[in-house]
């Protein structure tokens, strides 16, 4: 597997805080037709607050995808972004953040 680098080609994010670029649900949906398109794996996807100039994590917002990788086999990519949409309809705050750790098999 190797890290998919999307920024700057894909989708733009919703926030970038430093170098990690952040999506919230919508922009995140956007993320994942971009990934559908490449073919690309989600590993995992990580939730945050802003509030005021730090970042919080939620943690019920922590999906780990990363077991797909052997219970899918070849269908890997695509269950890890059906996984990731299922999760994403499953967050309720609309002010949740998302990092993506998106790669390529």
């Amino acid at each position: 597997m190797q890290e998919f680098m999307f920024v700057g080609v894909g989708p733009e994010p919703t926030r970038m805080w430093g170098d990690t670029p952040l999506f919230n649900l919508e922009d995140g949906g956007k993320l994942l037709d971009f990934c559908e398109v490449h073919d690309a794996a989600v590993l995992g996807v990580e939730g945050f607050k802003i509030v005021g100039d730090k970042r919080i994590p939620d943690l019920d917002c922590i999906a780990d995808f990363s077991s797909l990788a052997v219970s899918a086999g070849k269908r890997f990519p695509a269950a890890s972004r059906e996984s990731a949409r299922y999760f994403l309809d499953t967050i309720s705050g609309s002010d949740v953040l998302l990092e993506f750790v998106i790669v390529r098999v």
